[in-house]
């Protein structure tokens, strides 16, 4: 058994015990005080018992001149960790200790890599200059001794499973001599879906005796380290173990190796488990000096527990290393190569310090718990292989984002291909390809929804509703009133959800959502890959709004959102194509029948009936009140048969609500259904000034030529004052009959116009009701005005110049951001 030598009490400060041990990197170059009551480290170290390097400058003393020479250590140039004296053949006691408190200090980790001994510092810094702080110079020494410790020869094996059955003896329960400690339940695992280790049972035989007799023969037990091998023993061993597994891969390595660790913890349990009621065990345990330590709990728990934060640890950067290799070959960078061999060599040297102190556990006396050197060396490795494992598990992550982009771009190029330079014979395949790995879709309502193959929408015409949750209950509640059975005979519509990140709120809401649609509903949209969100985002423009896009049979896009079309002409836009676009505007008249189509049948059939329909809107009640008023003394005065209907504002809110409910229940006029109708009544609207818009861009007008042919466009004209009407709180009315000219003006221009009644009531006989009105109105247009034009979100078409509807300027550009909240 190693001799052990008391330290000389009367060399002790008086200072607190913690502060006698100095846990700061020391540089090479040490030197021993002047003061010979100070104890101080009195012999440079070499690369090997210090990868990290050294770099810290503080704390410099340097060593006196006859301690200054190397001595040759097993035909290795390693450093003299203590020296001998000619009466002292053995290391001293002052120069031990001193030499202890140094080397169990990585140089690497800075002043306060302990936190105050024993935890992470503040502020310990993750890079130096930019660099890993494990990755300093003399570590490069040591890395390149290790590499040349390393010669594969492509032996595989399953280090997967092997790790964890390893990591299932780390964390196996600490037996207790006391009976009234509760026990875990045990759970007894399965390993038969394991690779065979036979071929491997060697390996790890010889891993474990080179371990164990290092560690009997390897230096002073408890004087150099209190737990096992001398610290240049344990560098050489720490090598001599990694020749034994030079003929594997990096990971394959540390599973070995750790292997080896695992069969002796495990067996060190076992005696400790059942030394008190099996002879074998028993007899055992005695033979290898275990009874007293089995029947100290304290100690025994102590130095397991914290031997086992070493080993949590090397199971979790030993991990991070297969997960590594694992990596698609071209990507397993320098970024990782220059640093895995380090975390090798740390890993195997750390589970040297955890075989040090169960084999020291025999050894220490009956009151003796672990010393404050195990405990700060327990945690100052655990540390730098956190560290360790952080930097890798950066870079792990960094790659894999970088092979994730990679797959994503190549699958967004190959959708990109499908929809535009492919040609299919049906639209099923192209399907397929965007909506792939889900396989199924949702049809039917209520409790006749079923599950149904893509493969049903065979050769039909497809409206892909895409949206996501937040935006779509307008368009879904507008969809339900126009999905009749000439639109099912026509096409089928397919709802696609995107959503970018999914929630159990966003289940419960898709499942709310579709369980009362009729028509398809993708299948676990969650599942929807990246690449196919990305394509609907950037190829077809989908952002916040809901689109349709519309394929014919074959899988070829007719449109990239129809909804424009659906929203104006209802099913009479199939196919929804831009030439069908271009005929159906080459056919539409610009009349207040084809304002509110679709919209209010009510106001439709007073229209038909040969009534004066009059469309106002605004906020200001009172404004509301006079204006109505001053319509029906003006209809009475003319005997003209006058409707009068509220159709609200653009992006309708609950604000409005209290004056629609005012309206109905004092009767002032007649007011569009509800909030989903007013939106639906401008959304039209906006939909005929992207289709106008869509229309100029498609015959590759632009600039001023763009500009002149708007002049020349009555229709989109008129919508733009629409537009502009609606996007303001002020009031606003419109008035005609059947295919009568459309009078419009601004809430007040229209009130005083119609308080003037007697000054062109004379002009109705010969010009008409509508012709006098315009007339007059044209007349008291203010010298001034400010109108102002909110052009509605679409898929990119915005015009360079728009006219203002009132004097036929080119408007001023501003950029407005709003956010209104009801």
């Amino acid at each position: 058994m190693a001799q052990r030598f008391q330290l000389n009490p009367k060399t002790l400060p008086t200072a607190d015990p913690l502060k006698r041990v100095s846990l700061i990197p020391r540089s090479a170059e040490q030197k021993l005080a002047d003061n010979s009551g100070e104890r101080r480290p009195l012999a440079p170290r070499t690369h090997e018992d210090s990868p990290f390097g050294d770099h810290t400058d503080d704390h410099n003393v340097s060593a006196p001149a006859d301690h200054n020479k190397v001595m040759d250590h097993e035909t290795e140039k390693l450093g003299s960790i203590v020296p001998k004296t000619a009466n002292h053949p053995h290391p001293s006691e002052d120069v031990l200790d001193a030499n202890i408190r140094h080397s169990m200090v990585p140089k690497s980790l800075g002043h306060n890599s302990l936190g105050g001994r024993f935890g992470p510092g503040k502020k310990q810094a993750f890079h130096r200059n930019g660099r890993p702080m494990f990755s300093l110079s003399d570590d490069r020494v040591m890395a390149d001794r290790v590499l040349k410790t390393h010669s594969p020869d492509m032996i595989f094996f399953d280090v997967k499973s092997l790790l964890s059955v390893v990591d299932d003896i780390f964390k196996s329960h600490v037996p207790s001599v006391d009976d009234s400690a509760p026990k875990p339940t045990l759970v007894f695992k399965d390993y038969a879906d394991h690779t065979s280790f036979e071929t491997f049972a060697d390996v790890i035989d010889q891993i474990s005796c080179e371990i164990d007799c290092k560690c009997l023969h390897g230096g002073e037990s408890h004087g150099m380290m209190t737990s096992g091998l001398h610290l240049d023993s344990r560098n050489t061993t720490t090598f001599s173990v990694l020749s034994l597994v030079s003929k594997y891969r990096w990971d394959a390595k540390l599973v070995l190796v750790l292997a080896a660790l695992a069969v002796k913890y495990g067996v060190f349990l076992l005696l400790a488990e059942t030394h008190a009621t099996n002879q074998l065990t028993k007899s055992l345990a005695l033979i290898k000096q275990l009874p007293s330590i089995f029947s100290r709990q304290n100690a025994l728990h102590q130095r397991l527990d914290k031997t086992r934060l070493l080993m949590k640890e090397m199971v979790a950067l030993t991990t991070t290393i297969i997960e590594i290799y694992q990596l698609p070959p071209n990507h397993i960078t320098t970024a990782f190569t220059d640093h895995v061999p380090t975390a090798v060599y740390w890993i195997v040297r750390c589970v040297l310090i955890c075989v040090s102190h169960l084999s020291g556990a025999s050894g220490f006396r009956q009151d003796q718990i672990m010393s404050f050197m195990e405990v700060s060396e327990i945690h100052e490795n655990s540390e730098r292989l956190r560290k360790i494992n952080d930097y890798l598990k950066e870079q792990l992550r960094k790659s894999r984002l970088t092979i994730e982009d990679g797959i994503i771009e190549e699958e967004y190029q190959e959708l990109i291909q499908t929809f535009t330079t492919i040609i299919h014979v049906d639209v099923v395949p192209p399907l397929l390809r965007l909506l792939r790995p889900i396989d199924f879709l949702y049809h039917g309502a209520g409790v006749s929804k079923r599950r149904v193959g893509i493969n049903v929408l065979t050769q039909k015409h497809v409206l892909l509703l895409v949206s996501d949750l937040e935006n779509i209950e307008k368009e879904l509640y507008i969809l339900e009133s126009l999905y009749t059975e000439a639109w099912q005979q026509s096409f089928e519509i397919l709802w696609v959800p995107v959503q970018d990140f999914r929630t159990e709120a966003d289940d419960a809401k898709f499942e709310a959502l579709h369980m009362n649609m009729r028509w398809y509903v993708l299948g676990e949209p969650r599942k929807l890959r990246r690449a196919a969100i990305r394509f609907v985002r950037e190829w077809w423009g989908f952002k916040n709004r809901p689109i349709l896009v519309a394929l014919d049979p074959k899988g070829q896009v007719m449109s990239t959102n129809a909804f424009p079309m659906v929203w104006i002409w209802q099913p009479f836009a199939h196919p929804f194509t831009t030439a069908r676009e271009r005929d159906l505007w080459s056919e539409q008249e610009w009349n207040l029948e084809f304002l509110i189509d679709g919209t209010d049948p009510h106001s439709l059939n007073q229209l038909l009936d040969g009534k004066y329909i009059c469309l106002y809107g605004g906020e200001d009640l009172q404004w509301i009140k006079n204006f109505t008023s001053l319509w029906r003394n003006v209809a009475k005065a003319a005997n003209i048969q006058l409707e009068m209907v509220y159709v609200g504002k653009r992006n309708p809110k609950n604000g409005i609500l209290p004056i629609i409910n005012t309206i109905r229940d004092e009767n002032i006029s007649h007011t569009l259904p509800d909030l989903f109708q007013i939106w639906f009544f401008w959304t039209r609207i906006e939909s005929m000034w992207e289709s106008k818009q869509r229309m100029l861009k498609a015959r590759g007008i632009k600039g001023r030529e763009g500009f002149k042919e708007e002049e020349k466009d009555l229709v989109l004209q008129e919508v733009v004052a629409m537009l502009g009407y609606g996007g303001e709180g002020d009031g606003w009315g419109l008035v005609s009959k059947a295919s009568d000219l459309m009078v419009r003006a601004k809430g007040n221009l229209f009130s005083r116009g119609l308080s003037e009644f007697n000054e062109w009531e004379v002009n109705i006989p010969t010009k008409g009701f509508l012709t006098a009105l315009n007339d007059h109105l044209l007349m008291r247009l203010p010298p001034h005005h400010c109108t102002r034009f909110m052009l509605p979100e679409t898929a990119g078409i915005i015009p360079n110049e728009v006219e203002c509807t009132e004097c036929r300027r080119t408007m001023e550009k501003y950029y407005l951001y709003q956010c209104c909240l009801e």
